[in-house]
């Protein structure tokens, strides 16, 4: 459990001259797009005074501004690490499996193995359309959908995080200056699925890209992004497990000071003596490495049935279940109940009810209405698994 990865702490002069280098990056960045917006040939004269401009108010500010100013930690967070490194992997895996499955324009998908896939890539081939046999436009497509998916995704983990930590006197409505502290901790997976979903619909609909085959293409790298999200956790200490009932469990996990449980524990009249004499917390059950190893099992078998899927939208409604019944089991062992919780029973140790087996049976509930609405009643043709009219 290591919540900062690197402890930097920069003094006050280093920190000015990174202030410098970021307003001179900034203004040529600002004097770029400025001279090239248009279109046509770039207009020097107007980047030169651009850049004069922009350095010159950044580098007024960054000297009254910083001066005197007191050196502060900047360390790089394990959490934030996890994160980052979750979102490329699933980005570029999907990415990558686009490009295998589009159709020519790169906005419909075909089914693996489909023969109208590997005659539309010959045809293209033969036209010299090298985007369409490498799929590089479904590839840009997942590219440009990206960012509006982490937008999303932040956005909606964090406002659903905030949602059921609101009240009470430690809530964010007594403390909303800590509303944007996202580097402690603090995000929903159900709240950033919802988000980048929103995100996803929006932005397929927009660009008619075939959402169900979309989703199928990224269902998978979900699940491997969020077994990084959740070794983040681990290393945060947040989204920790109940106490062991043996402390000698061989799993049982002891987080030490620094870490998000061990600041709660510490707190809690039951636990404070017992953390304060050993300087860690009791054993807890490690339910970030539970879910995590799910999360990564979950991975490789959707890759392994996305090859035989017989309808688009297959992947997207078998992960919905599957997702569902594993964090449905793990919200057991959860100890954290700031989470929420709708319903506490029993009511000294409550297996239910949390706000997120709420979220996951309405998320079973779809994931088996949308399996059995979209699969098809009659089995498809040999050499069927063109994109559908209306994606396409």
């Amino acid at each position: 459990m290591h919540p900062y990865l690197i402890p930097w702490t920069f003094s006050g002069q280093t920190l000015q001259i990174f202030a410098y280098v970021g307003v001179v990056a900034a203004a040529a960045f600002l004097a770029w797009f400025m001279a090239v917006r248009n279109g046509g040939k770039p207009n020097v004269g107007k980047a030169v005074v651009v850049f004069a401009v922009a350095t010159a108010v950044g580098a007024f500010l960054v000297a009254t501004r910083l001066q005197g100013v007191t050196p502060q930690p900047l360390p790089l967070h394990t959490y934030g690490l996890m994160i980052a490194l979750g979102f490329i992997s699933a980005i570029h895996l999907s990415a990558r499996s686009a490009e295998a499955y589009a159709s020519v324009d790169g906005r419909a998908f075909y089914l693996p193995g489909a023969p109208a896939l590997a005659a539309a890539r010959e045809a293209a081939a033969k036209g010299g359309d090298a985007g369409a046999v490498s799929g590089r436009r479904a590839k840009d497509n997942v590219l440009d959908l990206a960012f509006w998916v982490l937008a999303g995704a932040m956005a909606g983990a964090r406002a659903l995080f905030i949602v059921v930590n609101w009240s009470g006197p430690d809530g964010y409505g007594a403390h909303p200056g800590r509303i944007f502290e996202i580097w402690t901790g603090g995000l929903v997976f159900y709240g950033g699925f919802i988000g980048a979903a929103l995100a996803s619909v929006v932005y397929a609909r927009k660009h008619r890209i075939d959402f169900r085959g979309l989703a199928d293409i990224a269902a998978p790298t979900v699940a491997l992004g969020h077994f990084f999200g959740r070794m983040g956790c681990m290393a945060a200490g947040c989204c920790w497990g109940k106490v062991c009932d043996d402390p000698s469990f061989l799993f049982g996990a002891h987080f030490p000071e620094g870490s998000l449980v061990y600041d709660e524990m510490i707190g809690a009249p039951e636990f404070r003596s017992y953390v304060v004499e050993h300087g860690h917390t009791p054993a807890l059950h490690p339910t970030q490495l539970y879910e995590g190893l799910g999360e990564l099992g979950l991975f490789l078998l959707l890759i392994h049935l996305r090859r035989g899927k017989r309808f688009q939208g297959q992947i997207l409604s078998l992960w919905l279940m599957l997702y569902a019944l594993l964090r449905l089991s793990i919200e057991t062992f959860r100890g954290d109940f700031g989470r929420g919780m709708l319903l506490r029973w029993p009511e000294t140790d409550p297996l239910l009810l949390s706000t997120s087996q709420v979220v996951g049976v309405g998320m079973f509930a779809l994931g088996a209405i949308l399996y059995f609405t979209w699969r098809p009643k009659v089995a498809a043709p040999a050499g069927a698994g063109e994109p559908t009219a209306a994606a396409a």
